[in-house]
């Protein structure tokens, strides 16, 4: 005899695809993998940050020796920019890898400079860097470094 919908009396055997059931604990095990992995990828990104930020302090330091041995004096970014000593654009602008730069002098620009890189965003658990004529890398959890912090090296 003809149906008029065979698919209605099928079998639950001859059904293709997944239940409801099934698709629900496939979400929430991707979602349970996303909530373990975000924070390591979070974490990876401010490593590489602050490794960044470290880099662009130890070639600040070291355009800024380079640049008193010439001139007889210090100069901030924007000097050692025009006399072509960072070549980083980037970085000539003062922020980088989401860390704000900051060169000062000292009243004698030959004698000293303090460079700063700080955290643009979440300053608090990040690590803030500070530098100076002595080429020591310095930093401080959550405040800004400076010569009495504690030693990267």
């Amino acid at each position: 005899m003809f149906e008029l919908f065979p698919h209605v009396n099928a079998s639950r055997t001859s059904q293709r695809g997944f239940s409801l059931i099934e698709l629900l604990i496939v979400v929430a095990i991707i979602g349970i993998l996303a909530a373990l992995s975000i924070p390591n990828l979070t974490s990876s990104r401010q490593t590489a940050n602050s490794a960044s930020a470290l880099s662009s302090l130890r070639l600040i330091h070291s355009s800024e020796t380079s640049y008193h041995i010439l001139s007889g004096s210090f100069g901030d970014l924007a000097t050692l920019e025009r006399a072509g000593y960072i070549a980083d654009q980037t970085l000539r602008s003062g922020t980088k890898s989401h860390y704000l730069f900051t060169v000062t002098l000292d009243s004698d620009p030959a004698a000293n400079y303090k460079a700063k890189a700080l955290p643009a965003t979440d300053s608090t658990f990040r690590r803030h860097y500070f530098v100076d004529a002595t080429g020591v890398v310095r930093y401080q959890m959550g405040a800004e470094a400076s010569s009495a912090s504690p030693s990267v090296d």
